[in-house]
């Protein structure tokens, strides 16, 4: 019995320590629902909260206080819409006896050390060489710059160099990087472009007595090449930043502007509650500025009886000059929906309302105002520049062709050239334009014209000649020079010897017309560059042998002031097309063509870029 009862004792010892850890296990159970339950409902509650404080009505609204959609303008500024300036230090070589080296300049020591990385050999006498010299170079990328595109180049002796003259040489490929000095020492930054090429010395004309500084800077036409595109970005204003904002803009801005390989692609990706990335849409990838003003003209958001609404506002508002333009924005950023009341501003008397309708339309790849651009751009120099423009995106409308042909015959140069490079962003295989790489240098084409002759130099963007008229030439008697070490002497009747002394080896000669084009073509043979056919050009011209104008970056400019029929200016400040010729100096000196900020108040026409290709 005793056994018994222990065992009794033991067999109810274990069921309450049974029963005692059931009970706690079922509280277990019991809390964890609770605290899950607790969870569920207060995360239900936050992220209703989220997403009502996200909700356009409370957190950001797309209508301003008067009713009306925002803009996208309204709600968000342009970003990195600025030049990046970038810089280098290279070689140059082939220069006739004018280098020079610095041992103890900052320039050479990186130029050393990069030669040195690449294995190099004798890198000190290639370095002390007098047909070498190390230089500094710096460019700016401009905005919306894309891969694979080039741009112009600045190339400075340093101060300490014993080089004496640039004019002939050749900057070996180098790498062109945003740098900055930190902590008193140079840091280099990422490779954004690469560049080589011949230089073009500041002043063709000058020698080491009469102008020794303007051997010692020039520029490289085109030299750098763009290794990784640009973006640009829109940044929220102050108290619209809001995730649901952005992401609702990003799919308005990619519903209008898009591309397709394969499957479609927006421009716009929306980052962060603050931040939209932007890519240029091809259509606009040389007229930046214009992209970002269209942009910034499509609605955040808005329904159908919204919209309507608004097309018939920007319909009246089209005929009104003072808010046309503002209007054509707003309809080009619509797109093809707006281009029936485009075409009603095409019949207005005023031509500021024919041409910002025109040009809108031209974007929106309607040809029905091709005659209308043309004749504003050969009649109203304000708006030149921007319908030779809009002209070029109209790439297979055969009336902007005929147009853009018509033009190349009207007595303005300006326009004459700006025709020329319309329809070379048009089509550069266009029959009447196309031309040929001479001697793999540069760009040359031969025009011919109704209008009175003239010799056409770049100095911009890229080497090009263009002749416009077939009997160009060279009057006797005259000695002129191509570089360094090409002659063109002029002495017999009609005939014209040009003649290369080799530094080292056996001089050659050619003995052709006094057709500027046999000139032309024998000096390149000869292993004449552009810089040295450029040179040759503009003392001819100083000289005054040469038969015809020569033209130096003759194109149509921006920001050139409208005066409205009526207004207190029309009279006296309109812009007249000067007959006085520029000197050397001022034609060899383009403005720069920067914009600071596209998308502020500014005049009507400033921050447009030129579609021409002109920095």
């Amino acid at each position: 019995m005793q056994h018994v009862s222990s065992a009794k004792k033991i067999f109810f010892k274990q069921m309450n320590r049974f029963r005692s850890y059931f009970f706690n296990w079922n509280d277990c159970i019991v809390l964890i629902g609770i605290v899950f339950l607790i969870g569920f409902f207060f995360g239900c509650s936050q992220l209703k909260s989220n997403k009502k404080n996200n909700l356009p009505s409370e957190k950001f609204s797309f209508e301003s206080a008067d009713g009306t959609s925002k803009l996208i303008g309204d709600c968000a500024n342009i970003g990195n819409y600025h030049p990046v300036q970038v810089q280098g230090c290279g070689l140059v070589n082939g220069l006739p006896g004018t280098g020079g080296d610095d041992v103890n300049s900052l320039e050479r020591r990186m130029v050393y050390d990069e030669m040195t990385r690449m294995g190099v050999r004798d890198v000190r006498a290639i370095l002390a060489s007098p047909t070498t010299a190390v230089v500094n170079i710096l460019a700016y990328m401009r905005p919306g710059i894309q891969e694979d595109d080039f741009f112009d180049v600045e190339i400075r002796l340093p101060p300490e160099t014993n080089a004496k003259s640039l004019r002939g040489g050749w900057l070996m490929k180098t790498k062109l990087e945003e740098m900055a000095f930190i902590g008193g020492s140079l840091k280099e930054g990422k490779t954004l472009a690469l560049v080589e090429g011949p230089i073009m010395i500041d002043d063709p004309l000058a020698t080491e007595t009469s102008n020794p500084s303007g051997l010692k800077q020039g520029i490289i036409l085109g030299g750098a090449r763009v290794k990784e595109s640009r973006s640009l970005t829109l940044n929220m204003k102050s108290g619209a930043e809001s995730a649901f904002a952005t992401d609702r803009i990003a799919k308005e801005i990619n519903n209008r502007f898009f591309v397709s390989t394969g499957q479609k692609k927006g421009m716009a990706t929306a980052k962060t509650d603050s931040l939209i990335m932007l890519d240029v849409h091809p259509d606009y990838a040389k007229d930046v500025a214009r992209y970002v003003r269209v942009v910034l003209a499509i609605s955040c958001y808005e329904n159908q009886t919204k919209l309507l609404h608004r097309m018939e506002r920007l319909k009246t508002e089209l005929l009104i000059p003072e808010k046309s333009q503002q209007a054509a924005f707003q309809l080009e950023a619509i797109g093809k929906r707006g281009i029936e009341i485009l075409r009603s501003g095409l019949n207005s008397p005023h031509v500021e309302v024919r041409f910002h309708a025109a040009t809108s339309l031209a974007y929106l790849g309607d040809g029905t105002p091709a005659k209308i651009l043309a004749t504003i751009a050969n009649n109203e120099p304000a708006f030149r520049v921007y319908a030779l423009n809009a002209l070029s995106v109209l790439r297979t409308d055969i009336e902007a062709e005929i147009s853009l042909h018509e033009l190349l015959h009207v007595p303005s140069a300006e326009t004459r050239y700006g025709a020329f490079r319309a329809l070379h962003n048009r089509n550069p295989y266009d029959r009447t334009i196309r031309g040929e790489n001479l001697g793999n240098q540069f760009s040359y084409h031969g025009i011919t014209t109704n209008a009175p002759p003239i010799v056409h130099l770049s100095k911009s963007k890229r080497p090009e000649i263009v002749l416009f008229g077939s009997d160009i030439h060279l009057r006797q008697p005259f000695g002129l020079e191509a570089g360094a070490v090409i002659f063109v002497n002029g002495q017999s009747p009609e005939s014209v010897t040009v003649k290369k002394f080799a530094l080292n080896g056996v001089d050659e000669q050619r003995t052709v017309s006094n057709k500027l084009d046999d000139v032309i073509r024998a000096v390149v043979e000869l292993g004449g560059t552009y810089p040295d056919i450029f040179q040759m050009l503009v003392q001819a011209d100083q000289m005054k042998v040469l038969s015809c104008r020569l033209e130096i970056d003759c194109l149509p400019e921006p920001n050139r002031i409208y005066h409205r029929p009526g207004s207190s200016n029309d009279d006296d400040n309109s812009f007249q097309e000067s007959s006085k010729k520029k000197s050397v100096w001022e034609r060899m000196n383009p403005k720069n063509w920067f914009s600071t900020n596209p998308g502020g108040n500014s005049s009507d026409f400033e921050g447009t870029t030129n579609t021409s290709e002109r920095e």
